[in-house]
């Protein structure tokens, strides 16, 4: 049987539209699905301070640094900062702990210390000095030692 040129262009036509049909009903349906998905499911693209506001993180003191000072227990998490204070100098390190890591005033810290207020405010700014210098040398041991 010899099947003429319109006759397979008929069939060429149908099958196309058949086609047709099929992938816009599958896009249909997962169109839909999707629909349904998002109408039940909430995207939990958090940035840190919704994600620090919905947990509590858990902190151990065997995972903190000890300072005591004057009386005063100070626990420093951040294990740089730590090593870095460790290294300061006695009134600089109490000067650092006192005004930084209590919620002593200025003029309590210096009471506490023993020493005037313009006395603390120069080891103060020493200090920090000296702090900025140390963290800047053990971030580059660190990068170094990871290289």
């Amino acid at each position: 049987m010899k099947i003429d040129s319109k006759h397979a262009e008929t069939v060429e036509c149908q099958f196309d539209v058949y086609c047709k049909k099929i992938a816009h009903n599958v896009a249909k349906n997962i169109y839909e699905k999707e629909k349904k998905y998002n109408q039940y499911n909430v995207s939990l693209e958090l940035n840190m301070e919704q994600v620090n506001k919905s947990c509590t993180w858990d902190c151990y003191k065997t995972e903190t640094t000890h300072f005591q000072t004057h009386g005063y227990t100070v626990l420093i998490e951040d294990e740089t900062i730590a090593k870095a204070i460790a290294k300061l100098p006695r009134k600089q390190r109490d000067v650092i702990l006192l005004s930084f890591f209590t919620d002593l005033n200025n003029k309590k810290a210096a009471t506490v210390i023993g020493i005037s207020q313009s006395t603390l405010h120069h080891h103060k700014a020493s200090a920090l000095a000296n702090l900025h210098k140390l963290i800047k040398t053990e971030e580059l041991q660190w990068e170094y030692h990871t290289k």
